[in-house]
């Protein structure tokens, strides 16, 4: 590597870490809003648990963030050694366009093998472990999902509010038992109750103290003013609030996207589950595996697609504002992933072979890049 090469490294290495560090705050700062944040909020975290699952966010969103960060950065370096004439000077002395391109793509190359081993290893073990530190807090914390004077919502076909919690004792609790249609047919209030785990069950056992209770008309719940029996003192009621329907059941096979690469494969070869009883559903099964290993394998060969096109779009641009080129790398992604999301839409049809056609963007961004630098070397 001659002192060019060099030269082109460093100013890469500091303008990627900076723009991939940005994308992967935005990226995290999104997910956390979405899922973790109102946890917080809630009561339901301590600051720990909190930064504990913020960590685990940050593979799940490099492999996005890789390949907008190194475009944007190689949009940066290349567009600032235009504007400054520098590469008017490395032309002046000999050397071609391939010889500024060499680092650009020497990066992408390790950005490919990074994004690889987080996307099949790391990120989905990570995701797999944010998802069972949420899980077990419910499971063996079930006091943290109970906040005063907040309507809890989480359990399937129960609503349930608490006007005061004193250390493990609930007052003033209310229940109301809902229908299929999400209707309310029973309403239990307590001045007491108390939470405790089941796990033989993988339930919670709730018990109402000083309980009352109202069942309203079956043929129409809604209707308050004529319930269906009068209200019933029912004193001491316990209730088992399923975890297997909220969490799902204990050790249950992990979902496609947090299966690493040799549980993908494993999956891929095991014997079919048993809702795929159709031939259609059997090949639409493979294919959700299949599509599951092309992403993860597409992501990774982001990062070389548009490093690629960032060479020569940095020369046209000709411009060294950092912000500009921040910009123009965030629509260039946009479009990426938008023509990729829009392949992705094509999994239920397995006759198209939408696995191979999620490689198209990837294909239409090297040959538009290559393009662009064989053009932009001949000049």
């Amino acid at each position: 590597m001659n002192l060019l090469h060099r030269y082109v490294l460093r100013q890469l290495l500091g303008a990627v870490a900076l723009a991939a560090g940005l994308f992967v705050f935005v990226l995290v700062t999104c997910n956390v809003l979405r899922e973790v944040l109102y946890q917080l909020a809630s009561g339901r975290l301590d600051w720990a648990t909190f930064f504990h699952l913020l960590l685990l966010e940050i593979p799940g969103v490099v492999p996005y963030a890789l390949p907008m960060g190194l475009l944007a950065g190689v949009l940066v370096v290349v567009g600032r050694m235009s504007a400054q004439n520098e590469y008017t000077a490395m032309r002046a002395a000999g050397l071609s366009l391939w010889t500024l391109a060499a680092p650009v793509l020497f990066l992408a190359c390790v950005g490919v093998v990074l994004s690889l081993f987080i996307n099949f290893f790391y990120a989905p073990a990570a995701d797999a472990t944010s998802k069972a530190t949420l899980a077990n807090l419910a499971r063996y914390r079930p006091l943290q999902f109970v906040q005063p004077r907040t309507f809890i919502h989480d359990f399937p076909g129960y609503v349930l509010y608490v006007g005061e919690r004193d250390g493990g004792e609930l007052r003033d609790f209310w229940v109301w038992v809902l229908d299929d249609q999400g209707r309310a047919v029973e309403t239990l209030r307590a001045s007491r109750g108390e939470f405790r785990n089941d796990p033989a069950h993988d339930a919670i056992t709730l018990t109402l103290y000083d309980c009352t209770a109202q069942r309203r008309k079956a043929s129409d719940p809604e209707d308050m003013q004529d319930p269906d029996q009068p209200t019933a003192h029912s004193g001491m009621v316990p209730m088992t609030l399923s975890l297997s329907q909220l969490l799902g059941p204990v050790g249950s096979k992990k979902p496609l996207k947090l299966m690493t690469l040799p549980e993908l494969l494993s999956a891929w070869n095991e014997p079919l589950p048993a809702f795929t009883k159709t031939p259609a559903q059997r090949a639409e099964w493979r294919m959700r595996v299949r599509m599951q290993i092309q992403r993860g394998a597409v992501a990774a060969f982001s990062v070389l697609a548009l490093a690629t096109l960032g060479v020569p779009l940095g020369l046209v641009v000709n411009r060294s504002e950092t912000v500009a080129n921040l910009g123009l790398a965030l629509a260039l992604a946009l479009v990426y992933y938008m023509l990729l999301f829009l392949f992705s839409l094509l999994q239920a049809h397995p006759a198209l072979r939408p696995d191979l056609l999620l490689w198209t963007p990837n294909f239409l961004f090297e040959i538009l890049g290559l393009t662009l630098l064989v053009r932009a070397a001949r000049t």
